[in-house]
């Protein structure tokens, strides 16, 4: 079989006059040393690879028009409102006219906590074991705090039940707490900012349908 390579990057495209291609030690083999299967096998994920690079372009082009699109549809709307709108973060729902269609464009933060988590929880802890003994709200604290620190089977805390325990700062007249409050601001790392846009339409029952820009598994 006389082997044709094509769509492969630089590393791998195959000089026509040598016939050699590059292993993975990067040595020259010649294609007629090479096992029939292997040249098979190599110009198939080689033509995959490059397609989903491709694909993976487009994608990002489509989501960088998206986003233009709509700051500039915010622009316009601003202006007709004679307004500023500072800044590009914040997120947007545009629906159509007929309600059926809906596109969500955004941006989420990252969040990581650094070591004063624990110092957060140790505090949080002696607070509600030793001043939250009555009923009513301070039961409920008790169990919002507990419940927030539960950790999953790799031991690591639900971000966004740690989170909400912040909207309770003013739970407490105790030392301890206000400095908890504080150890919890402390230990909230922005790791990083990403953007997101989402599409939807309702189906018969009248229900949104997330319409997915990647293929559902097979």
């Amino acid at each position: 079989m006389k082997y044709k390579a094509f769509n492969q990057d630089k590393d791998q495209m195959m000089n026509t006059e040598d016939q050699y291609l590059k292993n993975s030690r990067g040595f020259e083999v010649p294609v007629n040393k090479i096992a029939e299967s292997d040249l098979l096998k190599n110009e198939l994920v080689c033509i995959m690879v490059e397609d989903a690079k491709a694909l993976s372009e487009l994608h990002d082009e489509f989501k960088r028009k998206v986003f233009n699109q709509v700051n500039d549809f915010i622009s316009k709307l601003a202006s007709m409102y004679q307004v500023e709108i500072g800044g590009a973060k914040g997120n947007v729902n545009l629906t159509s006219y007929d309600g059926r269609k809906k596109v969500e464009v955004g941006v989420a933060d990252q969040i990581t906590f650094g070591p004063e988590i624990n110092i957060a929880k140790e505090l949080i802890d002696l607070v509600v074991n030793e001043k939250l003994e009555s009923v009513g709200d301070d039961r409920l604290l008790r169990e919002i705090v507990q419940d927030a620190f539960s950790t999953n089977s790799d031991g690591n805390y639900n971000k966004a039940r740690i989170m909400a325990l912040r909207k309770y700062r003013l739970a407490s007249d105790n030392e301890n707490w206000a400095t908890a409050m504080q150890a919890l601001d402390d230990a909230i790392i922005l790791s990083s900012t990403k953007t997101y846009v989402r599409f939807y339409e309702r189906n018969l029952q009248g229900a949104w349908v997330h319409i997915p820009l990647v293929s559902k598994s097979l």
